[in-house]
């Protein structure tokens, strides 16, 4: 309000310049701030959900390698979500909050600070800006952003899916994951990590920034349905995201046999292809491609209201 008004003032001249310095400092705590109201208001219970669909599929896998006959099909999305709030009631879907809030102020005020520098980077270069195509930029900036977004993603999201797999508290499921495998497997999953936050985010990012002027619809109704359209074609790398879920899984669910293989991500992809056919790279769809459309809202189309 303050800024919307003051043009008109005798202070308006007084108004400070953003310096690089400032920039970066207000997108790590806008970034941070937006990230863990995301969370609070709809994300985590989508994260909770998705992984935990995900989930149903390795253990009846699991459960054939043990060769248990009784072994029942696994339950569709909607089965999976009834059965957590039956079980655990509404606090399960925010099972692993600790781990999730850590997680989302720290990768959010790293991914909006990375994805925004580099974006004004390439637009403040003629050089660079004449041999990119401004359809390119987002692309780019995104995945940057997600790149150094996964640098501290890893431990958290495994702390997070192990609780929705589990229930329990954060601190037990550090400890049982430690015993079993040491320091090493708070990074089970890392390679499909970082391929799912530089494919997440350069998606979401590229394709909102790629659909903008073509929707037609003006103002923040715009924006928004810009983000819900981008967010929703970034879905395109769920593989990653069951590939991620599959390779943690290793680190606390018995189930799933320790080899060599496994938490390397193409060959955890093949060995789903393998067990599940190419089907099974896209279990979990419905929350993942709702939880996308939340996340660009928030992390794409508010800052940019806000800028604007």
């Amino acid at each position: 309000i303050a800024a919307v008004g003051c043009h008109k003032s005798r202070w308006a001249k007084a108004t400070p310049i953003a310096t690089p310095v400032t920039r970066v400092a207000r997108n790590l705590a806008r970034g941070s701030a937006l990230r863990c109201v995301c969370d609070l208001c709809g994300g985590l219970p989508l994260e909770v959900w998705k992984s935990s669909v995900v989930l149903e599929h390795v253990r009846f896998r699991g459960a054939g390698r043990d060769g248990a006959d009784g072994a029942r099909e696994p339950a569709g999305s909607v089965e999976v979500l009834r059965r957590i709030i039956r079980e655990r009631g509404p606090r399960g879907l925010y099972s692993g909050l600790t781990a999730r809030m850590a997680e989302g102020a720290l990768s959010g005020a790293i991914l909006l600070a990375a994805k925004e520098s580099i974006h004004r980077a390439i637009d403040a270069s003629p050089m660079i800006s004449k041999v990119v195509p401004s359809s390119a930029v987002g692309f780019i900036s995104g995945a940057g952003g997600g790149a150094a977004q996964a640098l501290v993603m890893a431990p958290c999201s495994l702390l997070v899916t192990a609780t929705a797999a589990n229930g329990g508290d954060v601190g037990g499921a550090l400890r049982d994951i430690l015993e079993r495998n040491g320091i090493r497997g708070m990074y089970r999953g890392a390679p499909a990590v970082a391929a799912r936050q530089m494919t997440n985010w350069a998606s979401r990012q590229g394709f909102t920034e790629l659909v903008r002027p073509r929707i037609g619809v003006p103002g923040v109704a715009g924006e928004l349905l810009a983000g819900c359209v981008g967010g929703a074609l970034s879905s395109w790398n769920t593989p990653f995201e069951v590939a991620r879920i599959e390779a943690q899984s290793i680190s606390f669910e018995k189930s799933m046999p320790e080899t060599g293989s496994r938490g390397r991500l193409f060959s955890t992809l093949g060995d789903i292809v393998k067990e599940r056919g190419v089907a099974g790279l896209y279990v979990g769809i419905f929350p993942r491609l709702s939880q996308a459309c939340y996340q660009t809202v928030f992390m794409v189309c508010v800052p940019r209201i806000l800028d604007n």
